[in-house]
């Protein structure tokens, strides 16, 4: 009888042990149960493969490889832009006057200081990209003899000539001078020859011998 209750016993001790251990893991089963009764599932213990992360800035960063291309993408468009500079800088120049010569509407002039001939003044003026004056309109006329009417004591050789008498007076490009432009008034000098060149002396334009020294007044067509 004594044996039988120690057995007894030790059957009571050993089903109190499972039943606690089975009323723990219950427990610990509630324990990840939310309040609606839904199993709640740990991750924290799993081994879990992230997927990269998009960049704001574009599906993947840019590659190592493509960093020369861009450095050198970027290089040709700064050349580039220093070329169309230095080409815009050249354009405005080239619309510009020179020093010293005077600008109006779409020209530039230079009143020479010195004393040559009319052709040594037509290759003065060859020589400077420019050619002896052309009076195209009457607005240019009132410009240059407002210009020279402040130099009473000076005449100023013109781009105009003929070869004979009896032939039309014509410009360096070998155009006609229309009549309505202006008059010629005839030197009256001492010698029996024809004057074939022209120049201005304050608001009035005289022909005259070739060969007599006098100012010249050259013309540079500004570029568009």
């Amino acid at each position: 009888a004594v044996v039988f209750g120690e057995e007894k016993k030790e059957l009571s001790y050993t089903e109190a042990t499972q039943e606690l251990s089975r009323t723990m893991e219950h427990h610990s089963s509630i324990e990840h149960l939310d309040e609606d009764g839904y199993t709640q599932l740990d991750f924290s213990s799993c081994n879990i493969i992230r997927k990269p992360v998009v960049s704001e800035k574009g599906f993947c960063a840019a590659s190592p490889r493509w960093r020369p291309i861009a450095v050198t993408l970027g290089i040709l468009c700064l050349v580039m832009l220093v070329i169309t500079v230095v080409l815009c800088t050249m354009g405005v120049l080239s619309s510009s006057c020179p020093p010293n010569w005077i600008t109006h509407q779409n020209s530039c002039y230079l009143f020479s200081t010195s004393l040559d001939s009319w052709d040594t003044s037509k290759r003065r003026c060859l020589q400077l990209g420019s050619n002896l004056l052309k009076i195209d309109s009457l607005k240019e006329l009132e410009f240059i003899s407002r210009q020279v009417s402040s130099q009473p004591d000076h005449s100023f050789w013109i781009g105009l000539s003929r070869r004979q008498t009896e032939e039309p007076w014509l410009w360096d490009d070998g155009s006609i001078l229309l009549s309505n432009l202006f008059q010629i008034r005839r030197t009256v000098t001492k010698q029996d020859s024809s004057h074939s060149c022209v120049w201005i002396h304050v608001s009035v334009i005289y022909d005259q011998l070739c060969s007599v020294p006098s100012h010249g007044i050259c013309e540079k067509k500004l570029s568009t």
